[in-house]
C-alpha cells in the first residue's frame, strides 16, 4: 500500500481524546484514528457536494422516473442472466 506521510498538529486535548478512544479499544493507534477521521471528512464533503448538485437539478417527471425504473429493471435482468449462466 502506498501512503503519504503528513504531519498533523493536534492540541493536547485532542490528542488526549484520541488516546482515550484507543484505550477504549475503538482504534488501534492514532494513525488509524486520523485515517478514519480524514476519510469521514472527505465523504461528508463529497456528500454535501452531491446534495447541492442534486438540489440544483431539474425535478424528474413521471415519464423520466418510469424510464429510469425500466432501465434499472433491464440492468438487473442482464446481471441476473449473467450470474445465472455462470452458476447454473
Amino acid at each position: 500500500m502506498n501512503a503519504d506521510v503528513d504531519v498533523v498538529r493536534l492540541t493536547a486535548k485532542e490528542s488526549a481524546l484520541i488516546d482515550h478512544f484507543i484505550k477504549a479499544g475503538e482504534f488501534k493507534n492514532k494513525s488509524e484514528f486520523i485515517t478514519y477521521a480524514v476519510k469521514k471528512a472527505v465523504n461528508e464533503v463529497i456528500l454535501k457536494e452531491l446534495e447541492e448538485k442534486s438540489s440544483a437539478a431539474l425535478p424528474m417527471t413521471e415519464k423520466d422516473i418510469d424510464k429510469l425504473l425500466t432501465e434499472i429493471k433491464n440492468i438487473r435482468r442482464k446481471l441476473w442472466e449473467g450470474y445465472a449462466h455462470r452458476v447454473f
